[in-house]
């Protein structure tokens, strides 16, 4: 099998004034309608240790492809 991948960023606020999280759920199942699945999810952080957004893997299989 051949996979394609792509990412997704989801933004989301942290602090005193913290908005959540994202809808992670709605997010993902909106991919998956298009045939992707999640397969990472990265928090990556800054320079103070936060994070002001996840980043989303997914991955499908080509089409036509084996």
């Amino acid at each position: 099998m051949i996979y394609e991948y792509k990412s997704v960023v989801l933004p989301f606020k942290v602090g005193m004034f913290r908005q959540g999280l994202p809808d992670i759920a709605a997010g993902l199942n909106a991919e998956g309608r298009e045939g992707w699945r999640l397969r990472q999810l990265v928090l990556p952080s800054s320079s103070w240790g936060t994070s002001d957004s996840m980043v989303a893997v997914l991955e499908r299989e080509l089409a036509g492809e084996t």
